[in-house]
């Protein structure tokens, strides 16, 4: 999910904000995410709580700084 994140901004109200298509790769399948799309934690996407991924990443990144 590391270099998922870059093509995420997160807005001023917390959302999610893909700035730049990506495709996912995931045991279920491939799922392509269009420029546009928003997330929030703990809303499905294609089976997939893509908002709640972002937080994570988010979080584990600035562990690492």
């Amino acid at each position: 999910m590391q270099d998922v994140i870059k093509h995420f901004v997160r807005s001023p109200a917390g959302e999610w904000v893909c700035v730049s298509p990506v495709e996912l790769q995931t045991p279920s399948g491939r799922v392509q995410v269009a420029s546009g799309t928003r997330f929030t934690r703990d809303t499905l996407f294609m089976g997939l709580e893509i908002g709640r991924m972002l937080d994570e990443q988010e979080e584990k990144d600035r562990a690492k700084r």
